[in-house]
C-alpha cells in the first residue's frame, strides 16, 4: 500500500473507531449502570458542596429497597430532572433537599426515581467541568 493510501485508511480506521465510542459507550454505561440515563451534568449550585455546577455525575439504577437516607438520587419532575439528597423515606414516598438549599423539594413517589450517584469512597463518583459541555450542546439545539 503507498503512503497516500496507508493515510486515508488510518484515517477511516480512527474516525470510525471515535464513532464507535460516540455511540457506543452511552449504550454501555445504560447496559452497565442499569438505567436509561447513565450520566447527569449539574446544571445549578442546590448540592453544592458536594456536587458543583458543571459537575458530571454517573448514575445507576437503584429501586425502592437500595434507596436510603442521605443517598443522593436523580428524579423525574414537571421541569426534567432534578438531583438532591434523600432526607426521609416514607412507605409511598420520599423527601428530598438540595444540601445548599434551605427547604426540602415536594415529596417524590418512588417510580420517579431515576437512580442514585455511582459513590467512590463514599462520595458521589463526579467529572468536574465536563458538564459544560453538555450544557453547551444543548444551548445549540435550542
Amino acid at each position: 500500500m503507498n503512503k497516500k493510501t496507508r493515510s486515508i485508511v488510518e484515517t477511516l480506521i480512527y474516525i470510525i473507531i471515535v464513532i464507535a465510542l460516540a455511540v457506543g459507550t452511552p449504550k454501555a454505561l445504560c447496559y452497565i449502570l442499569n438505567t436509561e440515563y447513565p450520566v447527569a451534568s449539574i446544571t445549578s449550585g442546590s448540592m453544592w458542596p458536594a456536587l458543583k455546577k458543571s459537575d458530571i455525575v454517573f448514575i445507576k439504577g437503584a429501586d425502592k429497597s437500595e434507596l436510603e437516607i442521605g443517598d443522593i438520587i436523580v428524579y423525574k419532575n414537571e421541569k426534567g430532572f432534578t438531583i438532591h439528597r434523600i432526607i426521609e423515606l416514607n412507605k409511598e414516598t420520599l423527601k428530598t433537599k438540595g444540601d445548599a438549599n434551605n427547604i426540602s423539594d415536594k415529596l417524590i413517589k418512588y417510580e420517579d426515581v431515576v437512580g442514585k450517584t455511582v459513590n467512590l469512597s463514599g462520595k458521589p463518583l463526579r467529572i468536574p467541568k465536563l458538564g459544560n459541555v453538555t450544557t453547551w450542546a444543548s444551548e445549540l439545539r435550542k
